[in-house]
């Protein structure tokens, strides 16, 4: 029997996810396009983006795991919690850079054309508060992904997993297979362990959350798993910390112009993402897969590679120096 839509949670967050970045634009409201950042207001930034990435995520995660659209979707595509999770952890990293280039376009439509080096657009710094965030968020989104595939391989040597690759007719809210009866000789308990959805995955909310210790299911805890990944770890925490002093900071207003630039660098990343979530579909042999790629390829190259040459061509024309020195 198909299962009823339950969107009461996922209005919640969606008016969360919402809200928060709603509240964040108003901040800016009265802003003109010169003035600075002050740190109150950054503070504000970076908490209404802690808000705004986390609901959204819990938005497209209850969107998936727990209506009839979403089960659907799952079973279609014969998914898995952790692939899930997956799959939305790179739709908000897709919308994070979309945020990004559009931040760029508008503080080097501003400031480019003004002066290099010397004018400046409080979307600039304004952003690098928000987004810092994200970089944070995304440590415990990642970790969440991963105790769900731990979970999984617990289950599979525990024999309390059903054979995921079965008919996905029968496929759960956790994504694995299921009869919807236990099997003769299971215990009611054992069998309710393949009908949780996230309930296996450490949760703060429910109390199973220890960031230090193991779970009951013994899946690692947080701190173990941010020091067997340390130089993911760094990255994140290097460009949410330092790339926000800098920003706002260390450059003493100068160079909007080279910033906007490197916010624009985010162009590849939606492309990336969407590479990655084909390939958990399923879909790698797909056309979609594959203009996707030339795209991402495209993008890339232009972003990645070819646009800092060019900022250092177009200071060195300002300044009036030889590209050789400037670079």
């Amino acid at each position: 029997m198909a299962e009823k839509v339950n969107t009461r949670g996922c209005v919640f967050s969606l008016l969360y996810s919402v809200g928060s970045f709603a509240l964040a634009c108003a901040s800016l409201s009265t802003l003109n396009p010169s003035d600075r950042i002050t740190v109150q207001k950054g503070a504000l930034l970076i908490s209404l983006g802690f808000v705004y990435f986390v609901a959204l995520t819990e938005f497209l995660n209850k969107l998936l795991l727990k209506t009839s659209i979403g089960h659907n979707f799952v079973k279609r595509y014969r998914l898995r919690v952790s692939d899930v999770l997956d799959i939305t952890n790179k739709l908000v990293s897709a919308v994070q850079a979309a945020f990004s280039c559009i931040a760029g376009l508008f503080v080097c439509r501003w400031s480019c054309p003004r002066n290099f080096l010397h004018a400046s657009h409080f979307l600039s710094e304004s952003y690098a508060w928000f987004a810092a965030s994200y970089f944070f968020y995304d440590l415990w989104s990642m970790y969440k992904i991963y105790a769900a595939e731990a979970a999984i391989k617990i289950k599979a040597k525990l024999g309390l997993q059903a054979d995921p690759t079965g008919d996905n007719n029968n496929i759960g809210n956790n994504g694995f297979a299921n009869s919807g009866a236990a099997k003769p000789g299971e215990s009611a308990a054992t069998h309710g362990l393949q009908f949780q959805v996230l309930d296996d995955i450490p949760s703060m909310e429910q109390g199973t959350l220890s960031f230090v210790g193991q779970s009951k299911m013994g899946i690692p805890s947080f701190a173990k798993y941010l020091a067997s990944h340390p130089l993911m770890v760094f990255h994140h925490l290097f460009i949410g910390s330092y790339g926000l002093i800098v920003i706002s900071y260390l450059r003493g207003g100068l160079g909007d112009c080279v910033f906007s630039f490197m916010f624009m660098m985010e162009l590849s990343t939606p492309f990336v993402s969407f590479r990655s979530i084909l390939s958990v579909m399923g879909l790698k042999q797909s056309k979609m897969y594959v203009i996707n790629g030339l795209l991402m390829l495209v993008t890339f190259f232009w972003c990645r590679v070819f646009l800092m040459p060019y900022v250092c061509y177009y200071y060195s024309q300002v300044v009036n120096k030889p590209f050789i020195e400037v670079t």
